[in-house]
């Protein structure tokens, strides 16, 4: 950036509208989707099948499927306790989108708060949100859940360990110019 130069500054339904334009090409794109209870301004998913096979289509050696879930949330402010009833959401409704049969390898299931602002010890505890669900001890794959908190004041994007992938794009949409 050069000197004198103007730092644009989105809103979070800016943001929000870049991330789920960056995501159109993959991914499905639903906006005011209800799941669960809650509604949300943006979600994405994205599935993938794979097969090997040897000589033809009937010798069939193996096969996957992977699949991506993206909740896009905005919130004027993100406390500790707020980013926690989100955590506690997600274990207990956002897993049900994984759907565990013998084909299944991986589900991640990302939620992508956009706040305005957020408090210090909420960024901390974004990184120590952990959770992994095996599904018949990993024969029928496994679902994770991603975290990343897009924080406008701050102009900082927070990850747990399982959503770190997602920080480049966040970050590219938000904040286009840096």
């Amino acid at each position: 950036m050069k000197k004198g130069e103007q730092i644009a500054v989105l809103t979070k339904e800016e943001v929000l509208e870049k991330l789920l334009l960056a995501h159109q090409s993959y991914f499905d794109i639903y906006r005011d989707h209800d799941f669960e209870g809650r509604t949300f301004p943006g979600y994405a998913e994205f599935h993938t099948h794979g097969e090997q096979y040897v000589l033809s289509k009937k010798a069939k050696l193996w096969e996957i499927d992977s699949h991506e879930y993206l909740f896009f949330q905005t919130t004027d402010s993100l406390d500790e306790d707020t980013l926690a009833e989100w955590v506690d959401y997600m274990k207990e409704h956002g897993i049900k989108k994984a759907e565990p049969k013998p084909n299944h390898m991986s589900s991640n299931i990302a939620l992508v708060l956009i706040a305005d602002s957020t408090s210090d010890n909420a960024a901390k505890a974004v990184r120590k949100v952990r959770f992994r669900k095996n599904f018949k001890f990993g024969l029928e794959g496994w679902a994770d859940i991603e975290l990343a908190v897009v924080d406008l004041s701050g102009r900082r994007v927070y990850t747990n360990g399982a959503g770190k992938d997602l920080a480049p794009t966040l970050k590219a949409n938000a904040w286009p110019n840096e």
